[in-house]
């Protein structure tokens, strides 16, 4: 049995993208930069007004106060996307709006809300400063500046960002597509008529779910026959045509667990069969040529805690994302019993409230209850060696913000 540090770190060792490809902008959201993205153009590209309001020289308000405002003559009208072509003469403004360029030795604007305007006149109760209300050329980016480095996850604001350069496609690690099979011979689609000693095959729905969360692509290929020779068959065209294979069911050690013999029989480098964590103690990992092969419990609770621990990981730098978990200190609401032989992991809700992290665990812990995990985000891990885990204690928090929905916002209880 490997240890769960050395399970991570040989995971990591093996777990790497693939060669980038281009991508149309429009079709890379969450896909991850495979290189530096840099910069074309300063942006803003001129000198504009970030405001509606009114350009002028900043010098002619020197002196100005209530009792005495400054004089401007209104000589020109800007909307956005012209150019005024005469500069500035002193004495003189211009009606400016949102985004339009400055006219030439302009410097200075004023908010509409707050100008004195009437009748061509601008009157000026104060001094302006230069630069007060200007957007200046490449004060945001500045032209041939790092925009975007590589292994950076293209969000909503990542791509408008390179759609204000004039960027039309870029480079990026393709997303790992994943074949999922499950065994058991007790497992039903749903759909089919429920017989005594059957049940629905849930494992298919929650590692399609868990592998779209990840950013990967899930490709279901069905419930594998418990025949050694067609499981072996069915995990190594699994390979041919995916970048991971995940399987659920028969991987432990008793007379019907056939998942590591097939997996072994395809060629397959056994990374590690079994990791000192619970649940998920039985888990399985291994490489095949460029391949990964990943084989959890069926026990549906300890299948997503090693889908989190291990295949999260790999498919995250797959597809070329600096990744790690993310691990806060939490105080911990209530006490848990435990054994102190393996690190634990427990399906936890966690908030953040009075500047802190603070975190539940969930009161009923067992490897096939799915239920513990209903409206959890994250997981409190126990070392070795701990025994009860008590209130008001801290402890080490893995969050998911990727993977779960109820994320630890401030004073959410």
């Amino acid at each position: 049995m490997i240890s769960y540090d050395d399970a991570v770190k040989l995971i990591l060792a093996v777990a790497g993208p693939s060669p980038s490809v281009q991508l149309p902008l429009k079709e890379a959201l969450g896909y991850a930069l495979a290189r530096d993205v840099f910069a074309a153009l300063d942006q803003p590209p001129f000198h504009r007004s970030p405001l509606d309001g009114f350009a002028f020289r900043a010098a002619d308000t020197e002196g100005a106060e209530p009792c005495s405002p400054a004089k401007l003559t209104v000589s020109g009208y800007i909307p956005a996307g012209t150019v005024y072509d005469a500069p500035l003469k002193q004495g003189e403004a211009v009606r400016i709006f949102t985004g339009a360029m400055l006219p030439l030795d302009a410097d200075a604007v004023v908010a509409q809300e707050k100008a004195i305007y009437h009748d061509n006149s601008l009157l000026l109760e104060r001094r302006y400063s230069a630069g007060e209300n200007v957007a200046w050329a490449g004060e945001d980016v500045l032209c041939g500046s790092l925009l975007l480095p590589a292994g950076t996850l293209l969000g909503p604001a990542e791509l408008g960002l390179i759609a204000s350069q004039g960027i039309s496609s870029v480079p990026v690690y393709p997303k790992p597509r994943v074949a999922i099979l499950t065994s058991g011979s007790e497992l039903l689609e749903i759909g089919e008529p429920l017989s005594p000693g059957k049940i629905y095959n849930s494992n298919r729905y929650l590692m399609e779910a868990l592998v779209s969360r990840a950013g990967a692509f899930p490709d279901y290929r069905g419930k594998i026959s418990d025949v050694p020779d067609d499981l072996r068959k069915a995990i190594a065209q699994a390979s041919q045509v995916a970048d991971f294979v995940l399987t659920t069911g028969g991987v432990s050690v008793g007379d019907h667990d056939l998942t590591p013999a097939a997996v072994a029989g395809t060629g397959a480098e056994i990374l590690f069969h079994r990791v000192a964590i619970k649940p998920g103690t039985p888990a399985l990992a291994a490489k095949l040529g460029n391949k990964l092969i990943f084989s959890l419990s069926g026990n549906p609770a300890a299948s997503l805690v090693t889908f989190l621990q291990f295949v999260l990981p790999a498919l995250q730098l797959a597809r070329g994302v600096n990744w790690q978990h993310q691990v806060v200190k939490a105080l911990i609401t209530k006490s848990f019993p435990r054994k102190k032989d393996q690190i634990r992991f427990l399906s936890a809700k966690t908030i953040f409230s009075g500047g802190r992290f603070v975190s539940e665990p969930q009161s009923l812990q067992k490897s096939g209850v799915i239920t513990s995990f209903r409206g959890v985000n994250s997981l409190i891990i126990l070392p070795p060696g701990q025994g009860e885990l008590a209130a008001g204690s801290m402890a080490d928090v893995q969050l998911f913000p990727q993977i779960f929905d109820n994320l630890p916002l401030a004073g959410r209880e």
